[in-house]
């Protein structure tokens, strides 16, 4: 990205973030989010990006990748478990269905293996997230470049999703600013783990 570093990201987020605390922690994710999405828009149009991202392979109905533990900001935590809330009670129900199970998997391994257990996020359904439009900072860092390689990660082959490192960079780096504001004001920023957040949200 030739007009943006990473570090002017965290510091947009940061101050993004540190302006809306006086509006509570949600307010505080919402900033950084739009931050992050003003940075990422600005640089959308320069060569070699603009055709990565037209070329990505992220659709509605591809979860491949929603298979893993996601660490989250306090913040973000708050932005969720309102999002949550939101929703209608049916949804919810098959939230908490899929929360179970995966804390039940989970509390059978150590936190080391988490990952590579390819525990489904219990807002997956049907190959989409039911949060999209409020997902979390690194659920928006992840844009593939190719399904089929993600697929075979979730099958348990050593492979790595091939992330387009634009959008991980400023999406990963506007959860850093946000979580230094957070600290800066006082507020422990976590991590949080996402299903942590979902079973607050669904008590």
């Amino acid at each position: 990205m030739s007009g943006l570093r990473f570090a002017d990201v965290e510091d947009a987020a940061r101050s993004a973030a540190a302006a809306a605390l006086a509006q509570g922690p949600m307010a505080a994710a919402t900033a950084a989010i739009a931050a992050a999405d003003r940075l990422m828009a600005e640089v959308a149009a320069e060569p070699g990006l603009a055709e990565a991202l037209a070329g990505a392979a992220c659709r509605a109905g591809c979860g491949w990748c929603c298979h893993q533990v996601v660490g989250i900001t306090v913040a973000e935590e708050e932005m969720i478990v309102k999002a949550v809330i939101a929703l209608p009670a049916e949804t919810r129900c098959r939230i908490a269905t899929r929360q179970r199970a995966a804390e039940a998997r989970l509390a059978k391994l150590p936190v080391a293996e988490w990952q590579s257990a390819r525990v489904p996020c219990p807002l997956l359904e049907d190959g989409a997230c039911v949060l999209h439009d409020a997902r979390p900072l690194p659920c928006r860092a992840v844009l593939s470049a190719d399904a089929a390689i993600c697929r075979r990660w979730y099958e348990g082959e050593d492979v790595r999703i091939p992330q387009i490192a634009a959008q991980r960079g400023v999406y990963s780096h506007a959860q850093a600013g946000l979580a230094q504001a957070l600290a800066a004001a006082g507020i422990p920023p976590g991590p949080v783990a996402l299903t942590e957040a979902l079973a607050l949200a669904l008590e």
